[in-house]
């Protein structure tokens, strides 16, 4: 039994304990009735309090993994005891700043809803202020370049949407969006070969209303939800709200490990599988055709349900002589109902645009719909304007193909200065299309100091642990490649190189 447990990780050490012995407990490298060793002997063994092993061994039997019987040790259990398993939440008691304050000031961490204390509050904020000005090369922020959209594009539609004449007598939207976009979604999704029709298809305020809605309709407190290991941090925010018990299944190269799936499956019994199957966010993977197969059938052995987030897509760079080449969805590789696909027109318009879009059984949408009323009733009308505006004649399709033109000549950019400027030690993902590059640093070179010294040089990016289940990850940044000018990217990555170097 190996751990590996990083003494300069900002990552407590029993959570990076718990995390390896779960690890090791879900691949079967700790069979059913595995007897752990001791707190005080895996203590010596590791060199750390026994504080540590003892809070590690307790994450792991509230998770429903281990149990300790008095006088014969600590166990691997079984797989029933899984499903009855509970995260605790953990209730902070007020501190009293001031012994006797003029001003009683709302105890706040009583007041705020258990809802809202589930989530993982990252430093966004202080991320966001250093990624202002002229002199900040960002390769952070999750949305494209705004010199990329064409102004002429965006005003001539917005005027043609606005003179149209087809919403007199219906000025506010059907809470699934207006039938003429739905139909023309339902058309675009034929094209990536997923075939559905306008029951199927129902607009959003952005895809992450999707996930939020779908979280809504599907999991109760305590579900599990398989994610990847490293996924898009807004999910993971909203699964947190829902009291989920949240499983990371270990990736590579290609994407989600789907030959751990059913040993997964089968130990902890998910609810929903979250995926971002193409062009990952983060990593910027791409799922290849038999590990799709492969996900769908698991699925459907253990009839847990697929929520496949596809934002990008669309933004593939193989070029139109490899049609044949390019990812299908998901979504068009089933038709039982399994999978419920997202996309969203804020990463290849505008983030500005606030609109998106959920395919699924009608089944699906239907309840979508119910839970909606709650929330926001539908979709801007203005947005949905602008939308069909895009769709018709094939403006979309046009915009893209100018885009896709642009960002693949800063894919490849941001690629030949990395091998120019990193490290021997460093290592990245080639993307096939979207806005990532994952790159892994040297051991014993922490993200966090990365990025703090690469600020003050005035280059951000975002660091590994941001898009952890575990938050433990410091060993990874993700640079988005499409965010900077083209002209920046090389000076960036030769100060993130410079600075890994020194490290």
């Amino acid at each position: 039994m190996q751990f590996t447990l990083n003494r300069r990780s900002t990552v407590p050490m029993y959570r990076q304990l718990a995390a390896e012995l779960r690890e090791q407990i879900v691949s079967g490298a700790m069979a059913e009735g595995y007897r752990l060793p001791p707190e005080r002997e895996l203590a010596s063994r590791l060199e750390v309090n026994r504080t540590t092993v003892l809070q590690a061994y307790q994450q792991l039997k509230d998770e429903g993994l281990i149990a300790s019987k008095v006088g014969k040790g600590t166990f691997v259990l079984p797989l029933q005891h899984i499903e009855t398993a509970r995260i605790p939440v953990v209730r902070h008691e007020p501190i009293d700043e001031e012994p006797k304050p003029s001003v009683v000031r709302p105890p706040w961490s009583v007041l705020f809803s258990d809802y809202s204390n589930r989530f993982t509050y990252h430093d966004i904020a202080s991320a966001e202020r250093a990624q202002r000005g002229d002199t900040i090369i960002d390769f952070a922020t999750g949305s494209p370049n705004p010199a990329d959209i064409p102004d002429d594009l965006l005003r001539s539609v917005s005027i043609e949407a606005f003179e149209s004449r087809e919403f007199d007598g219906q000025p506010e939207s059907p809470i699934e969006g207006f039938d003429e976009l739905r139909a023309l979604l339902a058309e675009h999704m034929r094209a990536r070969g997923v075939q559905c029709g306008v029951r199927n298809v129902m607009v959003l305020s952005g895809s992450e209303q999707g996930i939020d809605l779908i979280v809504r309709a599907f999991i109760n407190p305590g579900d599990c939800v398989l994610v990847e290991q490293s996924t898009f941090f807004p999910a993971l925010q909203t699964f947190r709200s829902a009291d989920a018990r949240i499983i990371g299944v270990p990736v590579d190269e290609h994407g989600m490990r789907t030959d751990l799936l059913d040993g997964y499956c089968a130990r902890f019994r998910p609810k929903l599988i979250y995926t971002v199957p193409t062009f990952q966010n983060p990593t910027g993977t791409t799922l290849p055709p038999e590990r799709r197969s492969e996900l769908i059938d698991v699925a459907r052995r253990y009839q847990c349900l697929i929520v496949e987030d596809d934002a990008y897509g669309d933004l593939w760079y193989g070029g139109e002589s490899s049609d044949a080449h390019r990812p299908i969805p998901l979504k068009g590789m089933e038709n039982a109902g399994y999978v419920m696909y997202l996309s969203t027109f804020s990463k290849t318009v505008t983030s500005g645009l606030r609109t998106g879009w959920v395919v699924a059984d009608p089944h699906v949408i239907n309840r979508l719909a119910a839970l909606r009323r709650m929330v926001d009733q539908h979709t801007s009308t203005s947005s949905q304007r602008i939308c069909l505006e895009l769709l018709k004649e094939g403006r979309v399709a046009e915009h893209l193909r100018g885009l896709i033109k642009a960002y693949r000549i800063r894919r490849d950019a941001a690629i030949a200065a990395l091998e120019r400027y990193a490290p021997d030690e460093v290592y990245w993902t080639v993307p096939a299309g979207g806005y990532y590059i994952w790159v892994s640093l040297p051991d014993g070179v922490r993200s966090l100091d990365v990025l703090e010294s690469c600020r003050s040089q005035g280059v951000t990016f975002m660091p590994g642990s941001v898009f952890d289940v575990d938050e433990m990850d410091d060993s990874h940044i993700r640079l988005n490649f499409v965010r900077p000018d083209a002209a920046d990217i090389d000076t960036g990555i030769r100060i993130i190189g410079e600075t890994i170097a020194q490290m």
